[in-house]
């Protein structure tokens, strides 16, 4: 069993029906849950909401795309401001690149982000699959 993380800008409209709705990640439920609880925390942690919706069915949902980037740009903001705490790598660096990638896979852009982010985020994305480009027009 597993979760699915998709973009879907018109969940709560009459549009919904799975118009232009795309798949970011397909994760197994264990690994989807404990990430969406991550961002949970996130969005606490820097005050600041993320735009994903969980629909308690195994799906998590993407509604705002400038939530998502606004959170991102939170915690880079840390990112930058915390370089020399030898925790934050550990803690926090594969997440933000998680939401990074999730977000490329929405938007069809990669954000601004340090080299140091993105010299490893290809082995994030391959790690996360690459069969996500998948609509349910």
């Amino acid at each position: 069993m597993g979760m699915d993380y998709s973009y879907n800008p018109y969940f709560f409209t009459e549009a919904y029906g799975g118009i232009n709705e795309i798949t970011l990640w397909e994760v197994g439920l264990n690994a989807g849950q404990l990430f969406f609880a991550q961002i949970e925390a996130f969005e606490k942690i820097f005050n600041q909401h993320s735009g994903f919706y969980d629909t308690q069915a195994d799906a998590i949902y993407l509604l705002d795309a400038g939530k998502l980037k606004a959170l991102i740009d939170a915690m880079l903001g840390y990112y930058n401001a915390a370089r020399h705490n030898p925790l934050r790598s550990i803690l926090f660096d594969s997440s933000i690149q998680i939401l990074l990638v999730l977000y490329k896979r929405a938007m069809g852009e990669w954000l601004p982000a340090p080299a140091a982010l993105m010299d490893t985020i290809e082995q994030i994305e391959i790690a996360m699959g690459r069969g996500y480009l998948k609509r349910n027009d």
